[in-house]
């Protein structure tokens, strides 16, 4: 037999069987200490790192949801310490000063002296409250004490925080920390302002609609909220009023779906996601099985299986279902609150008759494209930042939250089936619901396109390399697939009243997009009024034929177009007749609208004409959708 040898070609000693008794176990430790330290940190694990040594920008809504998560986790007694530090962090960031404004409020970030943010304290209290109500003897008594001074002080902050029953998504969650409070601390008296708070909003809803409407971001929201009521409160009266609201809820995401894209159609009331449309609603729509875990952006903040309401598979499809349809919602008591959709099966187009603030989207027009649910949006915004895909996000706010604003101008519009009409202009002329920019930079309005869709003039495809591209005519078409789109601008007016052209732009491929984008001003544009109006034509299941047919039809149709000082008058020959507008830009009132199909428009919430709102707010069965 052969011996082994050392480098020096001596024999090798061989050891006793101790010694390779002991130098098997030194080998057993260095492996499971490989083990261990290859071993990824958990997501509570990760959560911790954060909190225990804060920065600047820690939030306080971090620090609750570690807490929460740290609670009803198995092995929450070995985080009693963490748990302990949390708290006093939290703590730190709560206003403990009766003379305040914000007594009881929370600030957003850590480096804040004074709450900024006057929601805080509900987002705080929205998990908190879930804490004191489910975990809370999953605590150290040092811990309890620490919920229980913060919660008392949260509560006054709660009542110091008017909250007006329009503002959506923050009226539902504090209707929520009032009957979740009321219910852990005993109080009939929050618990009856809780539920008073609830039956306001249905009877708003049941005459208005939804008024952050078909929000990708805020019915996350909501739905988180609403859930919370329907599975944690012990009141079966007030649990049966939030099923049926959230039946309203995932009836209306499903009357608005669009399949091919796995999001929400139309315009939108607050999105932030400019390019795609995706937010916190996709945790929901991921729980109840609507859109592909692979294509989930789950970015957003989601309270988890405490408020999981999944919706009966009847919803789902009605959302797969009944195409085409016609879609009509109100959003808000006054007459130009409402948006329309048409939903094909490659398609969808959607207008509102407003404006809904810096995050909406009155216009948005869903294509089926190779990259599903990140498809790029045609979606319409008047800018003043020189942002036109929305990704320069700049503090706001009293706690300098970061979000990219648009321009909030006057918009009004009309829809009939697959085609709209509309026009916008800034500033917004005495008009006291609308907010302007302070010191807007410049002031554009764009149309942003995907990538993939292919530009066309009346003849040929155009080559985007080419830049910028005036368009002919003020006349663009794009196809994708089997579906083709037709966009005239018929008025495009800069700052100082003259007619300039609408151009394609191709700002390379960082986006997935391009862009249709008029410039009424390359610099400050102060109090000039910058004018666009728009009619747009959408159709599906075209051929090479079908698709010259389409613009042989659109560049034929009638259009009128007069700037009148402060009146425009519009009108374009539709397939189904004319589409007109006239409006007074000085006040925003319509003076006369033709071409939207009233029979289609039915108050606050239809499918094809049948109203669907009412009956489920009052639990009664439901015609036609």
């Amino acid at each position: 037999m052969k011996l082994s040898t050392d480098i020096h070609g001596k024999p090798l000693r061989t050891l006793s069987l101790p010694e390779r008794n002991v130098l098997l176990c030194c080998l057993s430790l260095l492996t499971i200490g490989t083990a261990v330290a290859e071993t990824p940190p958990s997501a509570l694990e990760k959560a911790w790192i954060k909190i225990e040594t804060p920065t600047e920008y820690t939030h306080s809504r971090d620090i609750i949801s570690f807490i929460l998560e740290a609670a009803r986790t198995p092995g929450y007694q070995q985080r009693n310490a963490q748990i302990e530090a949390a708290f006093r962090s939290l703590e730190r960031m709560q206003d403990r000063d009766p003379l305040s404004k914000t007594y009881g409020n929370f600030c957003w970030y850590w480096r804040e002296q004074k709450p900024g943010e006057p929601n805080g304290v509900e987002f705080i209290v929205e998990q908190a409250a879930l804490l004191k109500l489910r975990y809370a003897k999953n605590l150290s008594p040092k811990a309890q004490e620490s919920l229980d001074r913060m919660l008392a002080l949260a509560l006054e902050g709660i009542h110091r925080h008017k909250v007006d029953v329009t503002y959506t998504n923050i009226y539902l969650m504090k209707t929520w920390n009032l009957l979740a409070l009321g219910e852990a601390l005993m109080s009939p008296e929050l618990v009856a302002e809780g539920n008073s708070m609830l039956d306001q909003w249905i009877d708003f809803t049941s005459k208005n609609g939804i008024s952050e409407y078909i929000s990708p971001t805020y019915y996350g929201t909501d739905l988180d909220s609403l859930g919370l009521m329907a599975r944690q409160l012990s009141n079966p009266q007030i649990q049966e009023k939030a099923q049926r609201i959230l039946r309203l809820y995932w009836s209306n995401i499903a009357a608005n779906w669009f399949e091919p894209a796995g999001r929400l159609g139309g315009a939108h009331g607050r999105d932030y996601d400019y390019l795609t449309g995706h937010g916190a609603l996709d945790h929901q729509l991921n729980d109840a099985g609507w859109i592909d875990p692979k294509q989930a952006i789950l970015t957003d903040f989601h309270i988890g299986a405490d408020s999981r309401w999944v919706p009966p598979d009847e919803i789902h499809q009605k959302a797969l279902g009944g195409i085409p349809r016609f879609v009509f919602q109100k959003w808000g008591a006054p007459d130009t609150a409402w948006a329309s959709q048409y939903i094909g099966h490659h398609f969808s187009i959607g207008v509102a008759g407003d404006s809904n603030g810096p995050e909406d989207k009155p216009f948005a027009l869903n294509l089926a494209g190779p990259a599903g649910p990140q498809t790029v949006m045609v979606n319409f915004f008047m800018d003043g930042r020189g942002d036109p895909y929305g990704n320069k996000k700049v503090p706001t706010g009293g706690s300098g939250i970061k979000k990219s604003h648009h321009l909030v101008p006057l918009f009004r519009a009309v829809q009939s089936g697959a085609e709209v009409l509309f026009v916008s202009s800034w500033p917004p002329e005495n008009h006291p619901t609308y907010k302007k920019e302070a010191h807007p930079l410049c002031l554009l309005s764009h149309l942003d396109i995907p990538i993939e869709a292919v530009a066309w003039t009346a003849d040929k495809a155009l080559d985007v390399s080419q830049q910028p591209i005036s368009l002919p005519g003020n006349i663009c078409f794009f196809r994708m697939g089997d579906v083709a789109v037709g966009v005239r601008f018929l008025l495009a007016i800069d700052t100082t009243g003259h007619p300039v052209p609408a151009q394609l732009l191709n700002d390379g491929t960082a986006w997935n997009a391009k862009r249709l984008t008029v410039t009424h001003s390359q610099g400050a544009a102060g109090e000039s009024r910058g004018i666009v109006a728009v009619a747009i034509r959408v159709q599906e299941g075209l051929d090479d034929a079908g698709f010259t047919a389409f613009r042989s039809n659109f560049l034929s149709s009638k259009t009128i177009a007069i700037n009148e000082g402060n009146v425009v008058r519009l009108s374009t020959e539709g397939l189904k007749g004319p589409l007109a507008l006239n409006v007074d830009l000085s006040t925003g009132q319509v003076l006369s609208s033709e071409g939207a199909d009233r029979s289609m428009q039915i108050a606050p919430m239809s499918v094809n004409g049948a109203e669907y709102c009412k009956g489920l707010l009052n639990g009664q069965p439901v015609v036609g959708f």
